[in-house]
């Protein structure tokens, strides 16, 4: 209701994007004390495909809200998958809320790799209203000093034979603090479903904190739906494994969460792609 911005992006039938459409959003040095409210919306037709990075810069060193609602809707046969960065450490506060609209046969991807910010939250939410449609949401996450990150999904399926998949991975240090609250709804009617959740944490300090609510909410009796969730620190024994070899502690450790987030970036096909999202990754465990 108080959004002032914002864009409407549509993909024709039949139409199949050659390049990735990189989405930056800019944030001036000049930005301070202000709530910004942007509303967007894709529309993917029949037999369209679209790759897009949702690349976010901020160049404030200011406090600010940026408030996003985002309407995707694929028709049948339709393609859509996102990538979401970070550039840097920022001072922002964002929050997103994506509601999502999958028809027959359609196929939603959306990796998420957005740390460090403030605070960042994105709600998601997936309705699965044709047959034989796909829902894939992963996530890597290094979350730093005191930053804050929320990812709460969920996703309906409301129709025979769909699949959704979902992989939230978060590594905390310093103060940090992760939540990821995901929930799978199945209807009555949604026979054969194929659903998975899993969120894995892991704490390098004993002051950072990590808290996960996985939920299943079935209503049907032939479907295949799990989930799980867990939590700990870096194994001590791969550590010293890695520190005979000559690495440093500190070199073993981020070694270590390279590893563990990395499983997620090797979703990425483009080789340029995974490039950019790797180094920075790296850059974010490394030190800003």
């Amino acid at each position: 209701a108080l959004s002032n911005s914002g864009f409407l992006l549509e993909v024709e039938k039949n139409y199949k994007l050659e390049k990735v459409l990189v989405i930056y959003n800019l944030f001036s040095e000049g930005l301070k004390n202000k709530i910004l409210n942007n509303k967007n919306k894709f529309v993917i037709n029949d037999n369209a495909e679209l790759h897009t990075i949702d690349y976010t810069i901020n160049r404030s060193k200011n406090k600010f809200i940026n408030n996003t609602h985002e309407n995707i809707i694929l028709k049948e046969n339709a393609v859509l998958k996102n990538i979401s960065i970070q550039a840097r450490k920022n001072d922002g506060y964002f929050y997103k809320y994506s509601e999502n609209k999958l028809n027959k046969c359609s196929q939603y991807l959306n990796l998420i790799f957005s740390s460090g910010p403030k605070f960042n939250k994105q709600d998601i939410r997936v309705d699965m209203e044709g047959k034989n449609s796909e829902c894939t949401i992963k996530s890597a996450l290094y979350l730093n000093e005191d930053d804050h990150q929320e990812i709460k999904t969920r996703v309906n399926h409301l129709v025979p034979f769909c699949k959704s998949f979902q992989k939230i991975k978060s590594v905390l240090d310093s103060k940090a603090k992760g939540v990821y609250q995901g929930k799978i709804y199945v209807k009555d009617i949604a026979q054969k479903t194929n659903a998975y959740q899993l969120s894995k944490a892991l704490l390098i300090s004993e002051n950072s904190e990590f808290n996960s609510k996985p939920e299943l909410e079935i209503y049907a009796d032939d479907v295949k739906c799990s989930h799980g969730s867990t939590s700990g620190n870096v194994d001590e024994n791969s550590v010293h494994y890695l520190m005979t070899r000559g690495l440093t502690k500190k070199e073993s450790v981020q070694l270590l969460i390279n590893g563990f987030l990395n499983e997620i970036v090797s979703e990425i096909k483009s080789e340029n792609i995974k490039n950019f999202v790797e180094n920075k990754i790296e850059f974010q465990i490394h030190g800003y």
